[in-house]
């Protein structure tokens, strides 16, 4: 007796296939930022109580929490911010100064006009800071070692990063990537806080050259080098944690020396005081402290 094929096998003339279909990724979650929905996502009194200002967003998505319409407050003043993230990822574990502080922070500096960005290292747990320059710049597209010593660029440890804004945003925008890339944000004129949700996008053909420095020299205190959650000894060279603030000034006085490249002016100085001799850090040779 002949077997009839089901219909799940059955071949019907002119049909197609049908091919499975992929879940949608869940979209972030969106909510107000207020006390109430801040304390529980960031986790600690000191992370909000660096927000300044009221209202604003907060989102959140896998790990990630991003706030916008709000300022970043530190011991250097507060940073109109355009962005402010909060990665578990590259989050230090233990107690120390780095209690509260946000692991990406992104603002347009006022008196420069660059854009600027202080990063978490999701590995060692330190802070970096970075300043983008316009394509008119006359040092865009150069690399950090060729910068020539006399135009004055003093920053913490020298420059290490010289590179183009990193790949743009996929249509579906990802906090965790976002958290991570060096790239500027839109910020129109006079206005502070204009990204409003996750899934806005920055302008494709509008990059920036960014200059950068990190603060994991010989002399630098790294948490991520400590073991079992547990913070590294600070005697060893004078390791000092260079916070938020710290990375914040540096930054913004990279910007202003960049700034009097464009210009045709001295670079003014810097209010950080110099660290150590970069010949204490054997990772370095000669170069500007």
């Amino acid at each position: 007796m002949a077997i009839k094929p089901s219909k799940s096998t059955a071949l019907v003339p002119g049909a197609q296939r049908k091919l499975p279909t992929r879940k949608k990724a869940a979209a972030p979650a969106i909510a107000p930022a207020t006390d109430d929905t801040l304390l529980p996502i960031l986790g600690s009194e000191p992370a909000v109580a660096k927000l300044a200002g009221t209202g604003g967003e907060i989102t959140r998505e896998d790990g990630v929490a991003l706030v916008t319409g709000r300022g970043y407050a530190t011991g250097a003043g507060m940073i109109p911010a355009a962005e402010i993230y909060y990665d578990r990822a590259s989050r230090p574990e233990g107690q120390g100064p780095w209690l509260g502080e946000a692991d990406k922070v992104s603002w347009r500096d006022e008196a420069s006009g660059y854009d600027c960005i202080m990063l978490r290292d999701t590995r060692g747990g330190f802070l970096r800071g970075y300043v983008g320059i316009p394509r008119e710049h006359p040092l865009w597209g150069w690399d950090q070692k060729a910068v020539p010593p006399d135009l004055g660029i003093e920053v913490h440890g020298g420059l290490t990063y010289a590179r183009l804004c990193e790949h743009g945003p996929s249509p579906t925008r990802r906090l965790a990537a976002e958290a991570r890339r060096i790239c500027h944000v839109v910020i129109t004129p006079a206005v502070h806080h204009p990204v409003r949700h996750a899934t806005d996008h920055r302008i494709a053909d509008a990059h920036a050259w960014w200059f950068g420095f990190s603060c994991d020299h010989a002399y630098d205190l790294v948490p991520g080098n400590g073991r079992q959650g547990q913070p590294p000894a600070a005697s060893e060279l004078a390791r000092t944690y260079r916070d938020d603030a710290y990375v914040v000034r540096e930054t913004i006085a990279l910007a202003a020396q960049l700034r009097a490249v464009a210009d045709g002016r001295a670079a003014p100085p810097r209010e950080c005081p110099l660290p150590p001799p970069l010949g204490l850090d054997p990772r370095r040779g000669a170069g500007r402290g």
